[in-house]
């Protein structure tokens, strides 16, 4: 054969192969536009046109939230608490993880379970358990009047950034300790070899280092604290906040109002990209390029030191674990109306009437949504992994934007984009399918494009080259060596639909509701025994697929990130 029929023939395998994932990256595209940007757009429209679609309306809510107290104050009170959740969860986050990494206290691996045990709920859960201690008849607040001691109330402002500083710990331990191990034994040694005291090195060698890990953990804990509105309607009484505020303008008993939840849901979204972009432009400006030979040794502790660390740890692992640890308990306890009354029974789980529906809604369309992000994600992960294009940053960059849109925003959008003309799904169970897929997506194509830009691309081209087509080479080749990702990313997928809530109470009817509605639902109507029982389902439906990710990761939390 001639070089240039052989020259032709690679030509050609190459032009297939740039044709096939082409056509993928234009259709991933596409589902972009169509799944994200559409509902986007669409919720700008209905800000701006009212539920009559007369033009009169236009910016005519932009200007009453800015003039009118009552809109602007839910900003100010929903700044104000996320802010005061972020600096609180940092404060007692960062310590634990430089604690739980650097030094030898014992029980590493039940800590690391215990802080994972907090991340598979909805923080609502953790509300009603406040209550349930904390709470006007709470256990808690019993035996301290019992004593001569009344505790502060657990509702408003103080109750609200409680529950949403626990809940986010595990977001400022997760990225802590990832950044710990990405710096070099090396600097500590050489800080301590010039005099250095191991505290001060701390503080101002390290610390400088893991500036970025610690900027998106408090990122993380700031977005999810704006976005949620469960939280504040269980625990905060009158307390009103944005999302909380958004929601009831879309469902109030009167049919709603469109625009202001709309107009009120594009400001959310405004500031929580904000946050975002400007914690990625903080994190480039304290980013300090390292490449880590040695990770950081655990140190001994001995004495004092050792006791104080290890109360430390395991305070602040057990208050934020004690509310999923309640509800447990207290799902085998009987209950009269709001109150528990301390005998076992497991009357509570036989008149579940609605928990059977419940269960099988979400194990399905978790299953489903799993499903289709890890065949979606994976595809989408390899062009942005691959390609070094347009189309690929374009994919890349979309990939990113369902983080920083809250559920109740997304919610709202794909309620107005396919609830009515022309799709009619609304109360359907595929406009849920659609919510969760496009939500988690970013999960399966993180974990696919991380793995791959590790992996060389030598065995994919000599299967090409062997004549081997595109799609047959993704199936033979990439897939098995990607293994590892897809399933982290489809089983972290399955554990974060099912506990979803935000966008889920959004779109739901009565025949497609989930466990997370259906604990809100029977909190909102005060049979705590119930929303208890409800909630341990649905804590050990969540935790499952996180123990199997422990199993087939090993004892790294780092899959979770």
């Amino acid at each position: 054969m001639s070089a240039s029929v052989t020259h032709g023939l690679r030509a050609g395998r190459k032009a297939n192969r740039l044709s096939f994932w082409t056509g993928i990256a234009i259709g991933a595209l596409i589902l972009f536009l169509g799944l994200l940007i559409y509902p986007l757009a669409r919720l700008l429209i209905s800000s701006m046109t009212g539920t009559g679609g007369g033009s009169e309306t236009v910016l005519r809510t932009y200007v009453d939230f800015f003039t009118k107290k009552y809109y602007y104050e839910t900003l100010i009170h929903s700044l104000s608490v996320s802010a005061l959740a972020t600096v609180t969860a940092t404060a007692l986050g960062t310590p634990l993880a430089y604690v739980v990494n650097r030094f030898n206290i014992p029980g590493k691996l039940l800590l690391r379970a215990m802080i994972v045990l907090t991340f598979v709920s909805p923080p609502f859960i953790g509300a009603y358990a406040w209550i349930l201690l904390l709470g006007r008849n709470g256990l808690i607040t019993g035996w301290f009047a019992n004593i001569g001691i009344t505790l502060p109330p657990v509702y408003g402002v103080n109750g609200i950034v409680l529950v949403f500083t626990l809940h986010a710990l595990p977001f400022i331990f997760l990225m802590v300790s990832s950044g710990l191990k990405s710096v070099d034994q090396s600097i500590e040694d050489a800080a301590i070899n010039l005099g250095r005291h191991p505290i001060a090195v701390a503080f101002t060698v390290i610390a400088p280092l893991i500036v970025p890990s610690i900027s998106t953990g408090a990122l993380l804990v700031f977005v999810t604290s704006l976005s949620d509105f469960g939280t504040p309607m269980i625990i905060g009484e009158n307390y009103r906040v944005l999302a909380s505020q958004i929601y009831t303008e879309f469902v109030n008993e009167h049919g709603g109002n469109p625009a202001v939840a709309s107009a009120l849901s594009l400001i959310l979204l405004v500031v929580t990209i904000g946050a975002l972009f400007l914690q990625r432009w903080y994190a480039r400006r304290r980013s300090f390029g390292q490449e880590t030979v040695r990770p950081l040794a655990p140190r001994k502790l001995t004495g004092g030191r050792w006791v104080a660390a290890t109360l430390y740890a395991y305070c602040i692992v057990l208050a934020a674990s004690l509310p999923l640890l309640t509800i447990i308990v207290s799902s085998f306890l009987k209950a009269r109306g709001p109150l528990l009354i301390g005998e076992f029974t497991l009357e509570g789980y036989a008149n579940a009437v609605r928990l059977p529906m419940a269960l099988l809604n979400t194990v399905v369309f978790s299953t489903v949504s799993t499903v289709l992000c890890v065949v979606v994600g994976s595809l989408i992960g390899y062009v942005v992994a691959r390609r070094r294009d347009r189309l690929a940053n374009a994919l890349d960059t979309f990939s990113m934007v369902p983080y920083a849109v809250a559920g109740v925003v997304m919610g709202i959008a794909i309620s107005i984009a396919f609830g009515g003309f022309p799709f009619f799904l609304g109360g359907t169970a595929a406009i849920l399918i659609i919510v969760y897929f496009i939500r988690r997506l970013p999960y399966s194509i993180r974990s696919v494009s991380g793995m791959l830009s590790q992996i060389g691309t030598q065995t994919e081209e000599a299967s090409i080259n062997l004549g081997v087509p595109p799609g047959r080479t993704f199936l033979r080749v990439t897939l098995p060596m990607v293994s590892s990702a897809l399933l982290a990313g489809a089983l972290l997928t399955f554990a974060t639909v099912a506990r979803e809530f935000n966008s889920t109470v959004i779109l739901y009817s009565g025949s497609t509701r989930t466990l997370p509605v259906e604990v809100f639902a029977q909190v909102l109507q005060g049979n705590f025994a119930s929303a208890s029982v409800v909630g341990t389902v649905l804590i050990v439906v969540s935790l499952v697929p996180i123990v199997m990710l422990f199993k087939f990761m090993g004892k790294d939390e780092d899959f979770l990130m």
